[in-house]
């Protein structure tokens, strides 16, 4: 040993103090020996110092037997002690080892090696039970100071222990006069699962379910409880049903809430898309009445010059309601349909379509188009959905375009990562995209003050790409120009 073994021996025998002493200085090189003739001097030099072990004589001039053992343990502070006596009833020995004593010699019967084997034992047997007794108290002292309640219920389906925050947690003593839980506690509704799910726990070793249920406080009032159930009954240190619970009555609310908005978002949603179909079919036929009259109106033949600006503004406004009309139907559509069948589609295949289509804007204007679709040619999307996002795109690139400086319009395509990034790019008049990000693809915004911009196009695109997983970007700087990033969402792989 690195330090010296400190000992105290308490014995009133000058005979056996000379031999045990002899003895300990035999065996160990290195020890340290306190005698008291007494006990209560053997109490004095116990509060006073600290020992490694205690070899305690049975029949002292003020003491003698289990009372002894009783006051010394009472001081020994978690340190081992050894009995040496002249007794040799075994009943004895057994009942001074139950008040925690390491080992019992006869001293008619101790040598050396007995008595170092019997200190070395005694030494490291202490330490193992104070490092168990230690750990217990720890578990212990979590268990009752956790914001969560258990209990232990034996085999017989008594409850052997609840712990004291536990009971504190649902403020009622679960447990009836005969030791059994008291089922009435748990709501009607819950009662059948609940025993079942203890039932099934119990007959399985090691099973562990988890249950929720409603938990009566008091008259009328229940609290919702969430409880684990292990099955430790082939455990030597628990051998017991363990239930851990806890109150989740704020969660259950949250929840309930929770779920009482989404249905009111879920109906309000509905009633909104009611609405807007009833609109759009109640308002097409007089609608497209109104515009086969705008089509039989000769302002020619009008003389009155007050009827004829009455009559273009009726017409302005009949085509500014068709638009509307029209741009509502789109935005019903998509919302209406995300679950589109997809398809291998070319991008050069729809830019051409795209070009053809605006083939009289495009030849008006000074424009160059170039395309780079080497790396990514194709995607998996509906073709109407991607003809309708590159036309809206070019549209818009061709309506601002800047008068400063001809118009480049540039489209590649790129795979990164696990997406397709197809990236659109023009030298137009550009926006503050920082300061209007919040905004860019919402319905109806405008941030030029041309004329011919109704707001609504950014917004189809917008809801184009994501209605069908994917996601869009913008960058873009006053007089400089704007750059679209869509991803989709599925590999080159995937489509080729």
């Amino acid at each position: 040993m690195n330090h010296a073994l400190k000992i105290l021996l308490v014995e009133d025998s000058e005979g056996d103090f000379f031999l045990v002493h002899e003895y300990l200085k035999e065996v160990y090189s290195n020890v340290e020996i306190d005698h008291c003739w007494r006990l209560s001097e053997a109490k004095q030099s116990l509060n006073k110092n600290q020992y490694d072990i205690i070899l305690l004589d049975l029949t002292l001039p003020d003491s003698n037997g289990q009372e002894s053992v009783k006051e010394i343990m009472e001081l020994v502070q978690g340190k081992p002690l050894v009995v040496l006596t002249g007794y040799a009833d075994k009943n004895f020995a057994i009942d001074t080892m139950q008040l925690g004593t390491q080992d019992y010699l006869i001293k008619d019967e101790v040598t050396p090696s007995i008595l170092f084997k019997s200190i070395s034992y005694s030494i490291e047997r202490n330490k193992i039970q104070q490092m168990f007794l230690s750990n217990e108290k720890k578990f212990r002292s979590i268990v009752e100071n956790s914001s969560d309640g258990y209990i232990l219920i034996e085999m017989s389906g008594k409850i052997r222990e609840l712990s004291p925050y536990g009971k504190l947690r649902i403020n009622i003593n679960p447990i009836n006069e005969d030791g059994f839980f008291n089922i009435d506690l748990i709501h009607p509704e819950h009662r059948k699962q609940v025993l079942k799910t203890f039932f099934d726990v119990s007959k399985n070793y090691g099973d562990i379910k988890s249950i929720e249920l409603k938990f009566k406080i008091s008259e009328n009032n229940y609290r919702w409880i969430e409880s684990t159930i292990y099955n430790l009954l082939n455990e030597p240190s628990v051998d017991a049903v363990v239930l851990n619970y806890r109150d989740i009555t704020l969660r259950k609310l949250e929840e309930e809430q929770r779920l009482a908005l989404i249905e009111e978002l879920i109906q309000s949603n509905a009633d909104l898309k009611q609405f807007g179909f009833i609109t759009s079919h109640n308002l097409r036929a007089p609608l497209t009445n109104l515009l086969s009259i705008v089509d039989l109106l000769d302002l020619n033949k009008i003389k009155d010059d007050q009827s004829k600006e009455l009559l273009r503004a009726f017409k302005t406004a009949t085509f500014q309601m068709n638009d509307t009309l029209n741009d509502l139907i789109k935005v019903l559509f998509i919302r209406e349909n995300k679950f589109l069948a997809l398809n291998k589609i070319d991008f050069q295949t729809v830019v051409s379509k795209n070009i053809h289509d605006l083939n009289a804007l495009i030849n008006s204007a000074d424009i160059n188009i170039s395309v780079d679709f080497f790396e990514a040619p194709s995607v998996l999307f509906d073709a109407n959905y991607l003809e309708s996002i590159l036309l809206n795109l070019m549209s818009n690139s061709i309506k601002f375009s800047s008068p400063d400086r001809k118009l480049e319009i540039s489209m590649k395509s790129r795979i990164e990562g696990e997406f397709i990034i197809l990236e659109f790019s023009d030298n137009g008049i550009g926006m503050d995209s920082e300061r209007v990000k919040d905004r860019i693809f919402g319905l109806y915004q405008r941030f030029h003050d041309r004329s011919d911009g109704k707001g609504i196009g950014l917004y189809l695109i917008h809801s184009q790409v994501t209605a069908l997983g994917g996601k869009i970007s913008v960058k873009s700087k006053v007089n400089e120009g704007t750059t679209f990033y869509i991803t989709f969402k599925q590999t080159q792989e995937k489509v080729q």
